[in-house]
């Protein structure tokens, strides 16, 4: 049985106040709505009670347990959220594994693996002609550029943003209006997806 201590964590009017606050500020972030409000608001008030047996009064106060507990469902209900963005329901399978052919017969996954298979985790283009004409297409657009953006684009290709602005002695959001406009020229080509 629940001390009245313990309880009043839960029911405390700071702790419901702490609830709706946390509620309402969850479901203005990106992976919520407005209308989880009351069912976040709901789980965050299961939490505290599932964890009022726990309140040891000469170890904090009622408040501060409470805090404590919220912050913690909160954080929790934040990581469990970008989790499921991630790769909901995804199982990976590792290609140390093997899968038998026959009675005799194991394969390593690995050893499964084609070229094409390759390509189209990279998302590259599948022939070697269609692969040569892109390559021709991209030096052709980058050739049409003025030298400025041609000397970002080239040294985009092995750095990040901040690291050309500082190279150049420019500013990243410099660097960043210079990409739009280098996109707008492969769009244009036709190369909008490159």
């Amino acid at each position: 049985m629940q001390s009245p201590p313990a309880r009043d964590a839960a029911l405390s009017e700071y702790a419901q106040s702490l609830i709706r606050f946390k509620a309402k500020q969850l479901s203005r972030k990106p992976g919520f709505s407005r209308t989880d409000e009351d069912d976040v608001a709901q789980g965050l008030t299961v939490r505290l009670l599932e964890r009022a047996h726990l309140f040891d009064p000469n170890r904090a106060s009622v408040r501060t347990f409470a805090e404590r507990v919220i912050r913690s469902a909160v954080a929790m209900l934040l990581r469990d959220r970008r989790r499921q963005k991630r790769a909901a329901g995804f199982v990976a399978q590792s290609l140390e594994g093997t899968r038998a052919r026959s009675d005799e017969d194991v394969d390593s996954l690995r050893d499964m693996l084609t070229e094409g298979d390759l390509r189209r985790r990279l998302g590259t283009v599948a022939s070697n002609q269609n692969r040569a004409e892109l390559i021709a297409a991209v030096v052709e657009v980058v050739r049409s550029l003025p030298a400025a953006d041609q000397e970002i684009c080239q040294r985009l290709i092995e750095g990040t943003v901040t690291s050309v602005a500082r190279d150049l002695g420019v500013s990243r959001r410099q660097v960043r209006n210079t990409i739009k406009r280098i996109r707008r020229h492969f769009e244009a080509a036709g190369l909008g997806e490159f």
